[in-house]
């Protein structure tokens, strides 16, 4: 077969194996004449590590561990001063890496767009707009930007690496959330928001899966693409930018209003609250669509007919927070906090002080 026929990651995956000691020359030759009467027979060649693989050469674990090596290798060669450890995660539009910032000697996650991405103009504006701005903000509870740019004709995002599931993911391993420990969560990302908003960003797209819980449970904000600078005076507009997740999206983005605030991420932050003590999300539906609709019509069921130990003040709490007019919500991220503070102290407008004291604030009431 001729090796130039061959693409970039075959050479790379096949030179991974035989350092590895895991296949001879010879199994090498035996894959390619494989692949070569495939052609010959004009169908598609089987990739050599899925031939390998089904020969029993190598074991699907060192299959994947191949494709890792390979991934990181052509990654690590697009961009200089990174070297890549693992592979986090990714989708449609990119990767994300764990790596090492070499001049900083630093671990890092990168963000890498996906090559097809990288030609449409919008979707680099986008990437680049979210590395500056998560860049511009440093608070404790939003993951930070480092670095960002584009070499070898790969476009990247540097950030800090916080090992640690995302919301969803503890959602999906318990169903529900312990209740000092939602609202730890939330309050933290209302602290991030708050210092988002002291920068005059919304961030559009607060969900149980852009948020991260890191070491010592300390909950962080991520995935700024979605955030829009709302003291910018320009009338442009950018693809996506009135969208957010049907499951979580406030009335007026749902409406497509473009000129939200950010009450409508506190909405979105009791959607994803109502999630987290509940186990279900606020509304469901067939499709997209429904679900957008539920959110700017339907109020949602009270939180305790599916947690009915959840406090009186907590159920209050969430659905201020998902009520249909921004101005029926609470006004700012600092009014949230003050709100969740006073649950369970004797401050909370709910019930009177003396009902209730800090070591029963979460007992079941009979």
């Amino acid at each position: 077969m001729d090796s130039s026929r061959i693409p970039d990651d075959e050479h790379l995956l096949l030179r991974a194996a035989t350092r590895n000691g895991w296949i001879s020359a010879d199994v090498v030759l035996e894959a390619r004449e494989l692949q070569d009467k495939l052609v010959a027979l004009g169908l598609r060649p089987k990739p050599l590590g899925e031939i390998l693989m089904e020969r029993g050469f190598i074991t699907e674990a060192q299959k994947l561990e191949l494709e890792r090596t390979v991934a990181n290798v052509k990654a690590s060669f697009r961009i200089p001063g990174f070297k890549l450890l693992e592979k986090l995660g990714g989708g449609s539009t990119g990767m994300v890496y764990k790596a090492r910032q070499l001049g900083l000697d630093r671990v890092v996650a990168i963000k890498i767009l996906a090559k097809w991405l990288a030609e449409d103009e919008a979707f680099v504006r986008r990437f680049m707009k979210e590395a500056r701005i998560a860049g511009r903000l440093n608070h404790r509870n939003i993951v930070q930007g480092f670095d960002a740019g584009e070499a070898g004709g790969s476009w990247y995002f540097a950030m800090e690496y916080c090992p640690g599931p995302t919301l969803l993911q503890l959602l999906q391993r318990g169903g529900t959330l312990d209740e000092t420990r939602a609202i730890s969560i939330v309050r933290q990302i209302a602290s991030a928001l708050e210092h988002a908003q002291t920068q005059g960003l919304v961030h559009r797209d607060v969900k149980p899966d852009n948020i991260i819980i890191a070491e010592g449970g300390i909950a962080k904000l991520l995935d700024l693409g979605l955030a829009k600078d709302i003291r910018r005076t320009s009338g442009s507009t950018e693809r996506g930018s009135t969208l957010g997740t049907p499951n979580y999206i406030s009335p007026e983005q749902a409406k497509g209003v473009e000129d939200v605030d950010i009450r409508s991420d506190l909405y979105s932050l009791g959607a994803t609250f109502y999630h987290a003590v509940t186990g279900v999300r606020p509304f469901e539906g067939p499709n997209a669509t429904v679900i957008m609709l539920k959110h700017v019509s339907e109020r949602p069921v009270p939180p305790t007919q599916h947690a009915p130990a959840l406090h009186p003040d907590t159920e209050r709490v969430i659905l201020k927070l998902m009520a249909k007019s921004p101005l029926d919500r609470h006004q700012s991220p600092t009014a949230l906090i003050a709100d969740l503070d006073a649950i369970g102290t004797g401050r909370s407008g709910a019930r009177p002080a003396s009902t209730r004291s800090p070591r029963n604030m979460f007992r079941r009431r009979g």
